[in-house]
């Protein structure tokens, strides 16, 4: 089965222009043999600093924004669909094939019964994936009851992608480190091949909560950077295993 990544972009790096310059050029270098990856956002601290301009200090819960006003949440959610024209328009600067997907397009995500986040009608995505397009989906969900857009938790938009395109593809999550090597640095200065999750907090891993809620999932989670991640036929990393049981 083709392997896929998911690629969990958190605040940090999309606050970073050199950054998303440098992932687009990665893939416009790689070509066809680039990994086959799904690049997965939420607002960034872009929508802080819009927030903040009009005199709003938002706090996050999960790592979402909490609106308190109609206003709040549309200005979320035009920053977040920005967020999304921005990587898009960084790969296509690179001459990169990429496609800009809203969660809210053709019903990708919805809230179950529960309200957990779930992804239905992953044919199309599919399709896109094996032409060698790399998809851009924010994390945004319409609410059932009132029609009206929110933000959901980038991990949980993660986790539900790997579970629906499970079925086609062998699924594994890729969280970036700021560190200058393709993985949770060891002490000789090389990489550990493994960690646990509850010490992710020690080391250059931006958004440490949300990479240990990733990992409740049965999907592999990898720690590793834009050099680790088109390093050959598959990434390399740092393998990061959940808190075990207590005894």
């Amino acid at each position: 089965m083709q392997s896929l990544y998911l690629v969990y972009l958190d605040r940090h790096h999309l606050g970073d222009e050199l950054f998303l310059k440098s992932l687009a050029q990665h893939f416009s270098n790689a070509g066809t043999d680039a990994p086959t990856c799904v690049l997965v956002h939420g607002s960034g601290e872009k929508v802080e600093r819009t927030l903040e301009a009009q005199g709003y200090f938002p706090e996050r819960s999960g790592g979402v924004i909490d609106v308190e006003t109609e206003d709040q949440r549309r200005l979320v959610e035009r920053a977040v669909r920005e967020v999304n024209q921005d990587i898009v328009a960084a790969l296509t600067d690179e001459v990169v094939s990429t496609v800009g997907i809203q969660g809210v397009d053709r019903g990708l995500f919805r809230l179950g019964d529960d309200a957990s986040l779930q992804a239905a009608n992953v044919g199309w995505l599919s399709a896109l994936l094996k032409q060698h397009v790399v998809p851009v989906v924010s994390a945004l969900v319409e609410a059932s009851d009132t029609g009206t857009v929110h933000e959901v938790g980038t991990e949980a938009a993660v986790r539900a992608l790997a579970r629906a395109l499970g079925e086609a593809f062998e699924p594994e999550i890729c969280v970036l480190t700021t560190a200058d090597v393709a993985g949770v640095p060891d002490e000789t200065g090389g990489v550990q091949s493994e960690i646990e999750s509850t010490a992710l907090g020690d080391h250059p891993v931006p958004e440490p909560a949300a990479v240990r809620r990733l990992v409740e999932t049965e999907v592999p989670v990898r720690v590793t950077n834009l050099q680790g991640l088109f390093s050959g036929s598959a990434p390399t990393g740092t393998r990061v295993r959940p808190e075990p049981p207590p005894e």
